[in-house]
């Protein structure tokens, strides 16, 4: 029988296996950090960060001067408003 410790362990390895099947198939986390937003979107960090800047991205949260994140659906909802159509 496992410990508690051992038990938490497993639990956390489990479920970070699982975050990593929710975000290969698209559905990963519902807030994402930069980095995270930037390859959902097929862009760099850095191009997000250029677009915050002059006001033309995806929406994003500022929860405080350093954490900024993205929802997903506002991602998704930003991409589909930039189709162009013929």
């Amino acid at each position: 029988m496992l410990d508690l410790s051992e038990e938490v362990s497993a639990l956390r390895y489990t479920v970070g296996q699982m975050a990593d099947q929710l975000t290969r198939i698209g559905l990963g986390p519902k807030l994402m950090k930069t980095p995270e937003a930037a390859e959902f979107l097929g862009v760099s960090p850095e191009v997000l960060f250029e677009w915050r800047q002059k006001r033309m991205g995806p929406p994003y949260l500022h929860i405080t001067s350093r954490t900024i994140r993205y929802d997903r659906d506002d991602l998704v909802a930003w991409a589909q408003s930039h189709k162009v159509t013929k």
